[in-house]
């Protein structure tokens, strides 16, 4: 079985997200853009749909948000640690059982934490029982 990253299943959720918000926000306005809607894993048009400047705005400022809340220097501690927390959750929501130190350290940026600061939270992780660790180094147990 493919992994959600591999299969392209978050992808199309977000597809369809959008899709769906284009079609029932009623906006009058006339459009100012077009939203081309792939899905994957191949890539294939699935649709074009017209936004209006009011949505295209709205679009771009919830994009603007989520990069500048994930630069690095934005990011508290306790912010990092739900992060990671929402990692474990979407990976276990995944069928996943194991997570590697490699898996969080490939999120360093979306942490917005060092791999220095993620190894130490890993071993507080594995203190607080939410992981255990397993016979593979640098592997471990959803708890």
């Amino acid at each position: 079985m493919k992994s959600p990253e591999t299969d392209g299943s978050r992808a199309k959720v977000l597809a369809a997200a959008l899709r769906t918000w284009t079609t029932v926000d009623n906006d009058p306005q006339p459009p100012v853009a077009r939203l081309e809607i792939r899905y994957p894993p191949h890539w294939a048009f699935a649709s074009t749909n017209p936004i209006t400047a009011r949505q295209q705005q709205r679009l771009l400022d919830f994009l603007r948000d989520d990069l500048a809340e994930n630069k690095p220097g934005f990011s508290t501690p306790e912010r990092a640690a739900a992060v990671i927390d929402g990692l474990l959750a979407e990976a276990a929501a995944a069928g996943r059982t194991r997570i590697t130190t490699a898996d969080l350290a490939e999120a360093a940026p979306r942490i917005g934490r060092s791999r220095t600061w993620i190894a130490t939270h890993i071993t507080d992780l594995v203190d607080a029982g939410t992981l255990r660790e397993t016979r593979r180094p640098d592997t471990f147990r959803i708890a």
